[in-house]
């Protein structure tokens, strides 16, 4: 289990290690919950400050939002809550765009594509925010160490 936070204004946060194995780049990011987003976005203040080499970006998808349609690079990713042994790992592609003044400003997003691997305690009254995984949604513990033992 890992927990959320609710920013002033009541927006769902959760703070995530995000790893971009094929770029060999990652940090901390912070995603807000996106019930609505198919996908986890990574948007480009948060890919600037993970040093994403935004050039070698491939496998383009146009996605079509609120804001009208952008250009996303799909990126194979793993995605960390919590830490130590009680961290909990997702393999995730995650959809990344490039710097473009229709994307600069925007959260970075959690999407369904974790989500819905998620029991979710959301109380906003209470300032409760806790996640856990449904069992089998996690990097087996093989997965973990080859990964690992790869990315040090």
């Amino acid at each position: 289990m890992f927990a959320g936070y609710f920013t002033a204004d009541g927006r769902p946060y959760v703070e995530g290690f995000l790893y971009l194995p094929r770029l060999d780049v990652g940090g901390l990011v912070h995603f807000l919950l996106a019930t609505g987003s198919d996908t986890t976005i990574l948007h480009p203040d948060d890919g600037i400050d993970l040093g994403c080499p935004f050039d070698a970006l491939e496998n383009p998808a146009e996605f079509i939002g609120v804001g009208g349609t952008l250009l996303y690079y799909m990126e194979p990713a793993v995605l960390t809550f919590g830490t130590g042994i009680a961290a909990d790992e997702f393999a995730v592609a995650v959809s990344i765009a490039k710097p473009h003044p229709a994307a600069d400003g925007l959260d970075s997003l959690l999407g369904r594509d974790i989500l819905n691997r998620l029991r979710m305690e959301y109380d906003f009254r209470r300032g409760r925010l806790e996640l856990a995984p449904e069992s089998g949604t996690l990097l087996g513990r093989v997965d973990i160490w080859c990964y690992h033992s790869r990315h040090g």
